[in-house]
């Protein structure tokens, strides 16, 4: 009887149907099947191949690819390669269109790839890709991306659960071993949790490898990853790439792809619970008038929300929340759907509403605070960097059609300076805002190429406001450095007073510019010859502002705002608004990073 018991258990564990040539996999822990695709999604797919056709090399099996200048982790300034990754999607969208022309192709690059991973297994990045084939990692002089173990294991898997058929069988076992070597690379490098989108990314890659191939230490590592990351997240209350446009899609994504072929009852819970955390913050963080996904954002490649999100909110909502402007989404797999709680952010949301989080609970904390009304957004984050990806002081308006924003910048030879850092108090529409340097801080980026003993080179280094999406402003620049001014910019009004402005003995300017999109007011600290600067010498390196936004004049007024420098600390005030900073620049410690953020 207990043989009998057994072998239904297995039959309800282990489930393969044959139907019509169709095969799906269901083991109780992971399923796949062949994919299958609307003929709509067929011709967003074609659509997209023959964008990358121009690019593919045939004699090379691989998409090229231009580099103009610097790169993150590139030795290469410029020339033309040939790309792991981009040629690992594009085969998954030769494969995925199902076109008998395609296949052959689409096998090629994947071969191909396969051959260019580190398979030293005394590498310490054996498992993982270059970017470019012409960038071995044995020679490459610039620091290793392990992510590429992460996203290009990512498109194998797709290949091989879903176009299984279509491969020819010694394929699929160079797939299988380049599979677990990127795994295992995975597993070793054990990203923390806080690095949201590739630890839920490395999760899906153990967990699935653990399971096609049957590696049981490798599955029980990916079970307490999950958990690990599950629980951490709970007691954030939030992912740590907070709010991010670009990671929280990307997290949703590998989260969707999880929900689709992670099946165990307690970890598809969490993946569920983890999912609908993603959906919480997007909802509270966007804003109907302007159409926008407003900030504070912990990581953002662009200040104004891209079109496809809005197709995203569409599909994710069967068709309820069409704001009729979206542009289709390359991703035809993704199968997102907001939680039906959270529609009413999108249709129906009530303003004016305060967001308050906590994005990080350990002391320093970071919290985020957003003010959205009917006209405007105005968003902070209490503690932040001025690197490029981050935005943490950022304001929104406008239509769907016709979105503006302001964007507080620090730019060392007109890039964000990595090495300056924001803190922040805000209530309502009015914010205090500080600024101070590390002495070790990044330059163009937090953790690559962070500047030495605060030395740095500069032909310019300025404050810059910039008004996003401007056509009409109308700004009149004050005739001192501190005096508060008022500018108007596409209905809205914003006020500025630079509160303090202290870099050694470099006294600033006010000037103006635009071009055909944007418009900025900069305080310009530096514009001249190239020169050494060195923070460790300047004894005084700090700028401070009150700033604020409304619909009309006498909503923004600045007025009563207090500035005392005492013993090495500047300490500004504006009502109950305050904020304290050391004005000498410090070495700024910042929790062990044992990746890198792309």
């Amino acid at each position: 009887m207990k043989r009998k018991s057994n072998a239904i258990c297995l039959l309800l564990m282990l489930v393969v149907t044959a139907c019509a040539g169709r095969k799906e996999y269901n083991d109780g822990y992971i399923k796949y099947a062949p994919l299958e695709i609307s003929q709509t999604d067929k011709e967003i797919l074609l659509e997209k191949i023959r964008e990358c056709d121009p690019k593919y090399d045939p004699e090379g099996c691989m998409l090229t690819q231009v580099l103009n200048g610097w790169n993150y982790h590139t030795d290469a300034q410029s020339g033309t390669y040939h790309d792991t990754r981009a040629s690992l999607f594009y085969a998954v969208d030769l494969f995925d269109s199902q076109e008998p022309q395609y296949e052959q192709r689409a096998i090629d690059i994947v071969d191909k790839v396969i051959s260019v991973q580190d398979t030293d297994p005394n590498s310490p990045s054996c498992g993982v890709w270059p970017y470019f084939e012409e960038e071995p990692l044995a020679t490459k002089k610039t620091p290793v991306d392990y992510n590429w173990a992460d996203f290009n294991a990512v498109c194998l898997l797709d290949i091989y659960m879903e176009h299984q058929d279509r491969l020819p069988a010694e394929l699929q076992e160079k797939m299988k071993n380049a599979l677990i070597l990127a795994a295992r690379s995975v597993q070793k490098r054990d990203c923390e949790p806080g690095y949201t989108n590739i630890a839920i990314m490395g999760t899906y890659v153990t967990y699935m490898v653990s399971h096609l191939f049957d590696l049981p230490e490798m599955k029980k590592y990916a079970n307490e990853r999950l958990y690990t990351f599950y629980q951490y997240t709970q007691e954030q209350k939030g992912f740590t790439e907070y709010n991010s446009p670009t990671y929280t899609i990307v997290a949703l994504d590998e989260l969707n792809r999880m929900q689709r072929h992670i099946v165990e009852p307690e970890a598809k819970r969490m993946i569920d619970e983890l999912y609908e955390m993603g959906w919480e913050m997007i909802a509270r963080h966007y804003h109907k008038p302007s159409g926008q996904w407003v900030g504070p954002n912990s990581r953002s490649y662009s200040t104004l929300t891209d079109a496809s999100f809005y197709d995203i909110l569409k599909k994710a909502s069967d068709g309820k929340i069409d704001l009729g402007c979206g542009k289709p989404r390359a991703d035809v797999k993704s199968t997102h759907h907001i939680p039906e709680h959270l529609h009413p952010y999108f249709l129906e949301p009530e303003y004016p509403r305060t967001e308050i989080d906590v994005f990080e609970y350990n002391e320093p904390q970071i919290k985020g605070y957003t003010y959205l009304t009917d006209e405007y957004v105005l968003s902070t984050a209490s503690r932040s960097s001025m690197w490029n990806q981050r935005r943490p002081l950022t304001a929104y308006w406008g239509t769907v059609d016709w979105p503006h924003y302001l964007q507080v910048r620090f730019l060392h030879d007109f890039f964000d300076f990595s090495t300056v850092y924001m803190h922040t108090q805000q209530q309502q529409n009015k914010v205090v805002a500080v600024m101070d340097f590390g002495t070790d801080g990044g330059d163009k980026h937090i953790t690559i190429g962070r500047i030495e003993e605060g030395k740095f080179k500069a032909s310019d280094l300025r404050l810059r406001f910039e008004l996003g999406n401007c056509r009409e402003t109308c700004i009149q620049l004050p005739s001192c450095d501190n005096d508060a001014f008022t500018l108007e910019a596409e209905g809205v009004q914003i006020a500025i007073q630079l509160l303090e402005a202290r870099f050694g003995s470099w006294k600033g300017h006010w000037e103006q510019g635009k071009d055909e999109k944007n418009a900025w007011i900069d305080y310009v600290i530096y514009a001249g010859e190239e020169k050494d600067f060195d923070l460790t010498k300047i004894d005084q390196a700090v700028y401070a502002l009150a700033l604020s936004v409304g619909s009309k004049v006498d909503e923004v007024a600045i007025k009563d705002t207090k500035s005392i420098l005492s013993e090495g600390m500047l300490q500004v005030s504006w009502g109950r608004l305050s904020v304290e900073v050391p004005v000498k620049p410090t070495e700024k410690p910042i929790k062990s990073v044992s990746q890198w953020f792309y």
